[in-house]
């Protein structure tokens, strides 16, 4: 605002200078080209003292202000300065107008001269309609001063009438300076807006990077590997996947522990509270790599309940731990959509919960119990967050568990590590519209043919395990 208000006031303050100056000169030729004459007149008026009155007040007028424009350009004010100072300039052009109709000088023009600078003032200056009738009022009320006392005849209604009538004139600057005024806090808060969100934008591109820092790398060789596919519904979410590797003491294949957490919410205040969660679950895998995922819920579910379940925030979880070793996989669910196990023979079971969500309910009711299934060469596990489930078609029908399991049975055998995408982009045919939730599909998998990590076999024992494709 004081950029523009110091632009267009040398704009003004120019203009109207400019124009004082070239009255000034004509007046003055005028009167030297009439007196020199044998009886010098200008317009049937005898040149006598009145005449040099308004040469004078003419010269005060284009001084005031080339003064204001010498004033502003060689030196910086602030906003407030610059309009006060445009308001006393108006003010004082007007009282000019009016002094010299009172005066009976010629030339003078009265309240429609300052009819005319202040309507040029509106179309330059950035003033706000308060401003405006600010002018409009000291000036106007000068006026019917003058016209209504002694000084110019005194009251009569007809006196007032001319008065009301005249001060008509002053609304089309009013009108210009309400939509300029109005333009300009439209543009002002439209550049802000574009100026912020960007900066939004930036900073949640930031947070973005961040945040999905978090999440693992996929791991496509060796005894157990996985991959998934996130989809946050916006630039970062509330869903997280952490991967926690521990090589077996007798040298065998690393156990592979799994947590899939969903907060309740999106956005910036689930994303956060991730931040949080991953935290704690790197310090309970740091002094325990082998912990159960029992053990895993019941500590989530006390740190939840004590430091987030106050303001209304909840988090579902799913925990898995793969031994390749005894080929089993121990999980719990802690409220979380139902998972699928994926046979190597192409049956499918459904892993149901098996406890109450984090933070719903304390420590002596929280039972965090696991369950137990064989997860042989070939098999597949299928995790994923609600996203996928309660994605809703065209008649807002929900997908559902069983329209996740249905896909799972009527789709082909994908590729190893190829769920997560065909179920992605299943849900995404599905759904009518945008996403309403963050998405996170999960596949742990033991592949048929080993990667470079391949396990020394023991001797006298055949991989049972073992499904020819």
């Amino acid at each position: 605002m004081g950029s523009l208000l110091s632009r267009r006031f040398r704009w003004f303050t120019g203009i109207m200078g400019g124009l004082g100056i070239l009255s000034t000169a004509l007046i003055l030729l005028l009167v030297v080209t009439s007196m020199s004459g044998e009886s010098p007149e200008i317009a049937g008026r005898p040149i006598d003292g009145k005449m040099t009155a308004t040469l004078a007040f003419f010269v005060l007028w284009s001084v005031m202000y080339l003064a204001g424009f010498l004033y502003v350009s060689f030196k910086k004010h602030d906003a407030a300065k610059l309009v006060n100072l445009s308001i006393a300039l108006v003010i004082t052009d007007g009282l000019i107008n009016i002094g010299m109709r009172v005066l009976d000088l010629p030339f003078a023009s009265g309240l429609l001269g300052f009819v005319i600078s202040f309507t040029i003032a509106t179309c330059f200056l950035p003033w706000t309609v308060r401003q405006a009738l600010l002018v409009v009022g000291a000036v106007l009320g000068i006026n019917a001063i003058c016209k209504l006392t002694p000084i110019e005849g005194g009251f009569g209604f007809d006196r007032l009438f001319g008065v009301l009538l005249t001060s008509l004139f002053v609304l089309p600057g009013i009108f210009i300076a309400w939509y300029r005024s109005s333009s300009r806090l439209r543009e002002s808060q439209f550049y802000f807006l574009q100026r912020r969100y960007g900066e939004v934008r930036r900073e949640l591109t930031d947070a973005r990077r961040i945040h999905e820092a978090m999440f693992p790398a996929p791991k496509t060789s060796g005894e157990i590997c996985f991959t998934y596919r996130y989809q946050p519904m916006r630039q970062i979410g509330g869903d997280y996947l952490h991967i926690n590797h521990c090589p077996n003491d007798d040298g065998s294949e690393e156990t592979l522990s799994v947590v899939v957490l969903d907060v309740t919410g999106h956005g910036i205040p689930a994303a956060l509270t991730v931040n949080r969660l991953y935290g704690e679950l790197a310090r309970l895998y740091a002094e325990d790599p082998f912990i159960e995922p029992g053990d895993v819920l019941a500590l989530l579910n006390r740190y939840v309940r004590l430091t987030m379940a106050s303001h209304s925030v909840f988090v579902t979880g799913l925990v898995v731990k793969v031994d390749p070793s005894k080929h089993t996989m121990v999980y719990a669910n802690a409220g979380h959509p139902p998972a699928f196990h994926i046979r190597a023979d192409g049956s499918i079971d459904q892993l149901d919960s098996t406890t109450f969500l984090l933070g719903a309910v304390d420590d002596e009711t929280f039972d965090a119990s696991t369950e137990s299934v064989d997860f042989a060469t070939g098999d597949r596990f299928i995790a994923y967050t609600d996203g996928a489930t309660e994605a809703r078609n065209s008649e807002g029908k929900m997908l559902g568990i069983l329209g996740m399991q249905a896909i799972l049975a009527s789709s082909s055998i994908q590729a190893e590590g190829g769920w997560p995408a065909t179920l992605l982009g299943h849900v995404d045919e599905y759904r009518n519209g945008p996403p309403d939730d963050d998405t996170l599909v999960i596949e742990i998998y033991r592949p048929l043919s080993k990667g470079p990590e391949k396990r020394k076999p023991n001797k006298g024992r055949k991989d049972a395990a073992t499904v020819s494709p």
